[in-house]
């Protein structure tokens, strides 16, 4: 028979430390991840989920090996590579490599804080971190005047501050600049191919990309053509866990928690012979819905390449299934019949529809259009949202 004054007491430890861990908000993990599996501020979970929008559908592969260990397994061209890190430093090898793959005509895309002796040296430049002004924000701005914004783009909360503070002017054409007219994104040309260097990864995080400043964002990575893309898992901060199993789980806190409570839990499983209850699943609140915002950064990106038939596809399918969705109208045909249930359902004006569905039907039927017939679209469109109070519900 058990020794109840025992039990008991262990038995009430556990549970009012299970219900104090389940019912306290985990923190927010503020660390600069930067990979594509962290959804955290600082990883860039987003920023890989829409590189097939922003490349229009071409290929997208992640590498968790050296450059130098791919290489070695097959040929790399017409590629653009993507590394964003807290500080690239690749051994005498991966440096080679990659100076191989921009003379081979590849493009590679670096933001990091800070750069290693070996990379550097061949290109002699060299970075800083300002200690002038707020520590945790900056203010920066395109060079390039077709890119370049009136009012400086701001980013805050984050380690933002790096810049170059020497390179060869006659090698290096000066992309962006910080408010103080140091270069913080800047491009070489080696060989067939392009390097192109930020000193602020953290912009391109998830964080960043749910604040308004985001087209900062893709307008960087504007410079590289459309083509495959090649990113890298490798020099990210995560990566140093990767071979010794037991450091990346105490390194997470939730993992961290996991197993002492497995260990817990097996002491309890030789007191009582095997005898446990099963854990509550803890509810994960859903992540909020950002589908307009983004509909809308992808909508701005196709419009400056001049696609504007596909913009127009998109705008129509999205407004045909807020009809579906908000009025229950079925949207297959688009007839007088279609106007009238949709008229006496929004109380909006049948002259306005039937221009909708005028101007929708003839988009339907071209095969391209000019971008005074996308504008007249999306007037119409949205003239319909505010007048029946789309954006005020």
């Amino acid at each position: 028979m058990y020794n109840l004054k025992f039990i008991v007491p262990v038995l009430v430890v556990f549970v009012l430390l299970f219900l104090v861990k389940m019912f306290t908000p985990e923190p927010t993990n503020w660390d600069s991840s930067y990979s594509k599996n962290d959804k955290i501020p600082y990883g860039s979970y987003i920023l890989y989920d829409v590189l097939n929008d922003l490349f229009s559908g071409e290929k997208v592969e992640t590498t968790n090996l050296p450059f130098y260990n791919i290489t070695k397994q097959r040929q790399i061209e017409n590629k653009n590579i993507i590394i964003i890190c807290s500080h690239f430093s690749p051994d005498e090898l991966d440096a080679k490599v990659l100076g191989e793959l921009l003379k081979r005509g590849n493009d590679i895309f670096i933001a990091a804080n800070s750069f290693g002796e070996k990379f550097i040296d061949s290109l002699r430049l060299y970075t800083n971190y300002s200690f002038f002004g707020g520590f945790d924000s900056t203010e920066i701005n395109f060079s390039n005047p077709n890119l370049k914004r009136d009012k400086d783009y701001r980013f805050s909360n984050g380690s933002y501050e790096h810049y170059f503070t020497f390179f060869d002017t006659s090698k290096v054409v000066v992309l962006g600049t910080n408010k103080y007219d140091y270069a913080n994104f800047i491009k070489f040309k080696i060989g067939d191919g392009n390097l192109y260097l930020h000193t602020i990864p953290n912009i391109f995080t998830n964080y960043n990309l749910l604040k308004p400043g985001r087209d900062y964002i893709f307008k960087s990575l504007s410079y590289l053509k459309t083509r495959d893309i090649i990113w890298d898992e490798y020099y990210k901060e995560v990566n140093k866990y990767q071979s010794t199993p037991i450091r990346y789980i105490l390194s997470q806190p939730s993992l961290k928690w996991a197993y002492f409570t497995l260990l817990f839990s097996v002491i309890l499983f030789v007191i009582f012979k095997g005898k446990r209850d099963q854990r509550i699943i803890p509810i994960v609140k859903p992540l909020a819905n950002t589908t307009l915002e983004f509909i809308n950064t992808v909508g701005n990106l196709y419009f400056k390449q001049s696609n504007h038939k596909n913009i127009a596809d998109k705008k129509i399918n999205y407004f045909m299934d807020y009809i579906r969705t908000k009025y229950a109208i079925k949207t297959s045909t688009l007839n007088e019949d279609f106007t009238l249930i949709l008229a006496e359902k929004s109380a909006f004006e049948k002259i306005e529809i039937r221009k909708i569905v005028s101007i929708i039907n003839k988009i339907s039927c071209s095969t391209s259009i000019k971008k005074e017939t996308l504008l007249e679209l999306n007037n119409v469109i949205e003239n319909f949202y505010i007048k029946t109070g789309a954006y005020g519900k």
